[in-house]
């Protein structure tokens, strides 16, 4: 069995044929998938798939921090979101920092708040942070290192550095790879020096399709889904020289512990 720890299934390109993806990734041995939110509205759209596909779907909810612009409106109604929904949400994200372009810099001061409150909201109800950072590990290392306690969680998609590396887990955090390990020989070395009890799966769907060495996408898609969690999962395998059966098994272990989904 595989989990998928973060996949986008309310983005409109699913609407169509979500029964047919889902059933791909069942056919892929992909049995459970967490749905992160990125904003109010798509925390409640992972809510209810979570509603409709029980045991399979899993939802977070949290506010993008390419959302700050209107995260004052929404942090209320992400607590009461989550405090009537705690049968279905399994985490806080995906949350973070990113410092990608000049007017998410221009506001870090608000990123660096929105982040703060939501790992706070995190560990007041006992659950996860999945964390997104671009270009911005010490920033986001900054605001972890001034909470009262550190939540845990997991940095998904990681694709900074061999130190970064090791701060992330010297702080006690899971690391998640998705796509990105098959566009950088960089990213990709990277997997060999995760302990394989902090080793996540993810797709990031339906964005960061898994592409050969020509840049073909390797599933025949230009759209992300769960069941190419697989063809992440043999390469990671073989890149840290382990059986297949072997990583799908500590993952899952992995996913059901930070999750709660076991």
């Amino acid at each position: 069995m595989l989990v998928d720890t973060h996949a986008h299934l309310w983005w409109d390109s699913y609407k169509g044929d979500l029964e047919e993806v889902l059933a791909r990734a069942r056919k892929a041995g992909v049995e459970k998938i967490i749905c992160p939110g990125t904003s109010v509205t798509t925390s409640k759209q992972a809510i209810e798939l979570a509603k409709k596909y029980p045991g399979m779907i899993y939802a977070a909810a949290g506010i993008h921090p390419e959302e700050v612009l209107d995260s004052k409106s929404q942090m209320l109604e992400l607590s009461e979101l989550i405090k009537e929904n705690k049968k279905q949400i399994t985490a806080v994200g995906e949350i973070g920092i990113d410092l990608n372009t000049e007017e998410l810099r221009e506001k870090l001061p608000e990123q660096r708040e929105l982040f703060r409150a939501q790992c706070e909201l995190a560990m007041n109800n006992n659950l996860p942070v999945i964390i997104h950072t671009r270009q911005s590990l010490r920033e986001t290392f900054e605001v972890l290192d001034q909470l009262p306690k550190i939540p845990r969680g997991v940095f998904h998609c990681f694709s900074h550095d061999e130190e970064g590396v090791k701060e992330v887990l010297s702080r006690g955090f899971y690391i998640s790879f998705g796509g990105n390990i098959t566009w950088s020989k960089r990213v990709a070395r990277l997997v060999e020096m995760i302990p394989r009890e902090r080793l996540l799966l993810e797709t990031d769907s339906p964005l960061l399709v898994p592409r050969d060495q020509k840049g073909v996408p390797i599933g025949g898609s230009e759209r992300n889904e769960p069941a190419n969690v697989r063809i992440l999962a043999q390469i990671i395998a073989e890149r840290r020289d382990v059986d297949l059966a072997e990583l799908a098994r500590q993952t899952t272990n992995n996913a059901e512990q930070l999750f709660g989904i076991s």
